[in-house]
């Protein structure tokens, strides 16, 4: 048989205390119970004896529930909502920015780091070369040689894709910075929840 000691909050096997002869807080208590019990004492409620019985809350119904110990029953603690609301707005915002830096990571996937390292510089070349046609572009002339293609055709291949690329940026941003926006606006814990579940719904189609 377990027992459970009211004024500490812990449980001990009855065998232990058969010579202990201070055993007034020490109440006999049933599977069901140290479950109960149990899920009380680490999540927010209260236990308690009347008339000789053990007697406990559960969890509380949410982080921003405390247990009025007149009443027996769980209230919205005003404080802790606003808390937990601040808490879910802030983990929410950190979620947003973590789902843009994989939406956007998505564009890259099949491309090599040094591919993707040598974007801005292929494009930085392409865009001199077409305002002058005698400007420096090493790289963009090493890779045309080797690829066996006409420079022009390169150089137009990398505008085009520069400015796929940045409409997709744009967009994915876009969508990010309009998701934040409605975020900072947010008043009550059920718009959150809608947020948050849009949010997590969240993909970029390229077509």
């Amino acid at each position: 048989m377990m027992l459970f000691n009211i004024e500490t909050n812990t449980f001990a096997p009855d065998y232990l205390l058969q010579d202990n002869q201070d055993n007034q807080n020490w109440v006999a208590v049933t599977d069901e119970e140290i479950d109960g019990i149990s899920a009380s004492i680490t999540g927010g409620g209260a236990v308690w004896l009347e008339e000789g019985n053990i007697k406990y809350s559960g969890k509380a119904p949410s982080e921003y529930y405390v247990f009025d110990s007149k009443s027996k029953s769980f209230k919205v603690s005003e404080a802790k909502k606003t808390e937990f609301f601040k808490s879910k707005k802030e983990s929410l915002l950190s979620t947003l920015s973590d789902k843009t830096d994989k939406i956007k990571d998505g564009l890259l996937v099949g491309y090599p780091q040094a591919e993707i390292d040598s974007f801005y510089r292929q494009e930085k070349e392409a865009l001199a070369w077409q305002v002058n046609n005698k400007a420096d572009t090493p790289m963009l002339k090493q890779i045309a040689q080797i690829r066996n293609i006409p420079f022009d055709v390169l150089v137009q291949k990398v505008i085009e894709k520069s400015e796929q690329f940045a409409l997709a940026v744009g967009a994915i941003i876009g969508q990010r910075q309009s998701f934040e926006d409605r975020l900072l606006a947010l008043k009550n814990l059920e718009e959150l929840t809608e947020l948050e579940q849009e949010i997590e719904a969240w993909t970029f189609n390229a077509n």
